[in-house]
């Protein structure tokens, strides 16, 4: 087999490595003690301060010139961001962490289908991944609705879909790095947060968290998942970063305590499986240069 170049293993490394990075912050949202939009806040405007302090430090004179070329990408992959964002947040306040990281972990294949509509293809493989996934999803609804957390996963959803559309925008815009949208993303959260938020004085105790998930933890991971899969094919940042998916409940479960129930691990295994099985079949494809 043909060497891999060291490109491939650098985009490997780095996109492994912000999935590693990201796993616990659900968890670690899960331990704030604050009002949900105080906490909200800063945990925007750190990461957006972060992100505009890497773009200003690693473009410098280019920046201008590579947000003005973003065009209407720049503020529609804001917004999708923002939303993706606020649903995260609202789907761990009334969900468990691994229905919300499962549901969410299907982002790609909604992604795959919404590409369809500007003129990708779609393999056989991605509708039959899509109709296991959507099993999947029922069976944690199900679950959902009995346990009244019907709107956490409603929430989860929308966050995977506007995930999905910010991976479609980045591949209309695939020439450019969609980075700056992140930071103006954070933004728009944090000023959304002001106006919900009935102080913006933390708990004390949630300072040491809020400072490291906001100016460390997302914006790392956030800038490795975007610099990774430049160097790499769409289905292996696919299986990637279901690394986060599989870590993810297991922080909530040692920290938190919070153990999934059977109709979750039911639901979660039918989508990570459809995905993996989707991943390493597209792996395989890219591979041999056919189409599945």
């Amino acid at each position: 087999m043909k060497a891999r170049p060291r490109s491939y293993w650098i985009g490997f490394a780095l996109t492994a490595l912000g999935a590693v990075i990201l796993s616990p912050d659900a968890t670690l949202f899960k331990l704030i003690q604050s009002d949900l939009w105080t906490a909200v806040f800063w945990r925007a405007l750190f990461l957006s301060i972060a992100v505009w302090a890497w773009l200003i430090l690693t473009r410098r004179h280019d920046l201008t010139s590579e947000v003005k070329r973003l065009g209407w990408a720049l503020p529609a992959g804001a917004l999708c961001w923002a939303i993706s964002n606020l649903g995260f947040i609202f789907a761990l306040k009334h969900t468990t962490v691994a229905d919300t990281l499962a549901i969410i972990a299907t982002a790609p294949i909604f992604a795959a289908i919404f590409g369809s509509l500007v003129g990708e293809r779609i393999a056989i493989r991605t509708w039959l991944a899509a109709l296991t996934i959507a099993l999947g999803i029922a069976i944690i609804f199900e679950a959902s609705f009995e346990a009244k957390t019907m709107m956490g996963a409603l929430a989860a959803l929308a966050t995977a879909i506007s995930v999905a559309l910010f991976f479609v925008i980045g591949r209309l815009k695939r020439d450019q790095d969609l980075t700056p949208a992140l930071g103006l993303s954070a933004g728009l959260t944090a000023l959304f947060a002001i106006f919900m938020a009935d102080t913006l004085m933390p708990v004390t105790a949630d300072w040491p968290n809020l400072v490291f998930v906001g100016l460390f933890l997302l914006p790392v991971s956030l800038i490795l998942i975007t610099l990774g899969p430049r160097r790499l094919p769409a289905a292996e940042v696919g299986l990637l970063m279901l690394l986060e998916t599989a870590l993810g409940p297991i922080w909530a479960w040692t920290v938190l305590g919070e153990i999934p129930s059977e109709t979750t691990i039911l639901g979660g295994t039918l989508i990570v499986g459809a995905l993996g099985a989707h991943g390493i079949a597209a792996w395989k494809s890219q591979n041999n240069n056919i189409c599945l």
